[in-house]
């Protein structure tokens, strides 16, 4: 019964506060298939430093860190991995703890405008800092070639 109340007002809210949060972003993937489509992001390359180097260009991000969910660093494209990593699985946790069904973490630095995200695919943490928000859709894609190129270079 109670389910049924909170669906009906779930329900209503979203056509009267025309509350939506399933759409594509198209203004962010028209953007990137221009931008994509002008430049040439050369990703054949063993160095995982040099790798994620280049992500950053292709994805616009300033930032990139790959932790596992404990808080040890897998790969950076800075030199403070190590606390950043421990911080953000820390955050992490926690906000899965009060809020077990959450999917990412978006934080808006004040002042400078910056925005970090965390997210997990695969048992890792990817926390992504950038000028801009990224959306879902962009920060899996992100995540999943990251964990292609670790799964590609730790078998060989």
């Amino acid at each position: 019964m109670l389910n049924g109340v909170r669906r009906l007002l779930r329900q209503f809210a979203q056509k009267v506060l025309d509350i939506d949060d399933t759409t594509q972003p198209t203004a962010h993937i028209k953007f990137f298939e221009d931008y994509l489509s002008r430049h040439h992001f050369d990703t054949d390359t063993v160095d995982v430093k040099e790798f994620l180097g280049t992500l950053k260009r292709k994805h616009l991000v300033d930032e990139i860190v790959v932790s596992s969910l404990n808080g040890s660093a897998i790969a950076s494209t800075n030199g403070n991995a190590v606390s950043q990593a421990v911080t953000g699985a820390a955050l992490f946790n926690y906000i899965r703890s009060e809020i077990p069904k959450s999917e990412t973490i978006m934080i808006r630095a004040n002042g400078t405008g910056n925005w970090h995200m965390i997210f997990q695919l695969n048992k890792k943490l990817y926390l992504i800092k950038a000028s801009s928000d990224l959306s879902t859709l962009e920060l899996k894609a992100l995540a999943r070639e990251i964990d292609n190129f670790l799964m590609h270079h730790a078998a060989n």
